[in-house]
């Protein structure tokens, strides 16, 4: 894939997770304003979809940064960062430990590396079927690490394989992408578009990712 079409693949993701945050904002907003005037019965089953549709507002916000050009932002910090992801694991099976730090709040780590720590994020997830915890530690402005731990922790073969391809300076063939591996997939090809290296350390219960950059 070329730079060209890297750009445009985010553009295009960020322009359709732009246009679901208005709607689904106002799904929560409605349902807020609806659960004022109902039962306990009704109440409790708008607060489910509130709720559902809060979460899908702070997916696709993730989402827009990871996958889409919003990602491509120098002047985000990690403060903002880790700010996506933890809304991102709020209420799910993954919790997230990301301390803070003073220098947080100033600009972090260049050439999108922020948006490739996020992308590890989603992947370390995936790499949790059972649940468990993500370790994340950046170092700026040398790179970051990400440790996914947890009961079944792995890194699926197909996901290996394809980080494995790209780290080498090879493509993969495109037969080869599938809903396992496309994340590892992105990961590794932007990656190598903004000149940063990463790396797998797998154990037992525990997967271990570290970005260097340049």
């Amino acid at each position: 894939m070329s730079a060209f079409d890297l750009k445009l693949a985010e553009m295009l993701t960020s322009r359709l997770c732009h246009d679901l945050v208005n709607p689904i904002g106002a799904v929560a907003n409605g349902v807020e304003l609806l659960s004022e005037f109902c039962d306990t019965m009704q109440k409790d089953a708008l607060d489910l979809v509130a709720s559902s549709a809060d979460r899908a507002m702070k997916r696709v916000a993730f989402f827009r940064v990871v996958y889409g050009f919003a990602g491509h932002d120098e002047g985000q910090s990690v403060q903002e960062v880790r700010g996506l992801a933890e809304a991102f694991l709020a209420g799910g099976k993954v919790t997230l430990d990301w301390p803070t730090k003073p220098e947080d709040a100033a600009i972090g780590l260049p050439r999108s590396g922020l948006k490739l720590v996020l992308a590890l994020v989603a992947l370390g997830v995936e790499s949790l079927p059972r649940g468990g915890k993500l370790a994340v530690s950046v170092a700026a402005p040398a790179g970051a690490e990400v440790v996914a731990s947890g009961a079944g922790a792995r890194l699926e073969d197909v996901s290996g394989s394809v980080l494995s391809v790209l780290a080498s300076g090879r493509t993969p063939d495109p037969a080869s992408l599938e809903a396992k591996n496309v994340g590892a997939a992105y990961i590794g090809r932007l990656a190598r578009e903004i000149g940063a290296s990463v790396t797998v350390d797998a154990g037992a219960d525990r997967v271990g990712f570290s970005v260097r950059l340049g």
